[in-house]
């Protein structure tokens, strides 16, 4: 009894509770006189489900409710290893169209939209003036003459990155913030590359005893990450336990979770 009962709560109840976890990121490039925070909601996971219209509203309209200035998208869009397990980008347009940021909407792929076909994602996310990113660098100039390196890498699911793809810093004197579907890149990243790692792909393990703690190891490298923080060879990675589910359509003592980020 008790077991079905936490099944239930598992599929119906935790998966649809979605939080909103603050951090800070403190940028020693950028001063108490450069103004206000940068406000950024940072959500990953969504794994869209064929008939998942409901929820994909409900995450929409949290991100929204966080009033970002910038919003970063990690990837996962796209549900399963098929089409027919997955809401099809054209039908997810209707949803992520509700997405407004001053500064900037901001897509990498994951590996499930690998499956999918990025391509589709990329052009939907184009279409709305959202900016799919696959190994890119952009120097963004923000109010109060803040300067920011915005970096991705792509998914490596299929093909393992090669150090030489990690975008290079600009300076130094730049801030430079790398976005990347999974965290198991930092291997390849000295010390002093980026300011930070945003990263997603984990679910915060998704099935975990009370208190958040994993059952299983979701690290490619083996290693137990810490949420939301955690400090890997030298760098920052802020993880997100995102939204979905894959595989099981449960979370258990892990809800979803969009962050929203103050970079100051």
């Amino acid at each position: 009894m008790i077991d079905g009962a936490w099944t239930m709560w598992g599929k119906k109840g935790e998966p649809g509770r979605v939080q909103t976890v603050t951090a800070a990121l403190d940028l020693p490039q950028w001063g108490p006189e450069s103004g206000p925070p940068l406000r950024v909601a940072v959500a990953g996971d969504f794994h869209l489900r064929p008939r998942g219209g409901r929820q994909a509203r409900r995450y929409m309209e949290k991100i929204m409710e966080a009033r970002p200035d910038m919003i970063f998208l990690l990837g996962d869009y796209a549900n399963g290893h098929t089409r027919k397990s997955s809401m099809s980008p054209e039908k997810a347009r209707g949803y992520f169209r509700m997405l407004r940021a001053p500064l900037g909407i901001f897509a990498v792929q994951g590996n499930h939209d690998q499956y999918y076909g990025w391509e589709p994602w990329k052009n939907m996310f184009t279409d709305l003036g959202i900016c799919a990113m696959w190994n890119d660098s952009f120097l963004l100039h923000l109010p109060g003459g803040r300067k920011l390196q915005l970096s991705s890498v792509r998914d490596d699911y299929h093909m393992r990155i090669r150090p030489e793809e990690l975008p290079l810093r600009l300076s130094p004197a730049i801030p430079h913030i790398l976005l990347s579907h999974v965290p198991d890149i930092f291997p390849l990243l000295k010390p002093g590359t980026a300011d930070a790692v945003i990263s997603a792909h984990t679910h915060g393990g998704q099935i975990c005893l009370p208190g958040g703690i994993p059952l299983g190891c979701i690290s490619r490298e083996k290693v137990k990450f810490t949420y939301p923080w955690s400090r890997l060879n030298g760098t920052p990675f802020l993880i997100t336990r995102g939204l979905g589910c894959s595989v099981l359509p449960l979370r258990l003592c892990c809800p979803p979770e969009i962050i929203v980020l103050e970079i100051r």
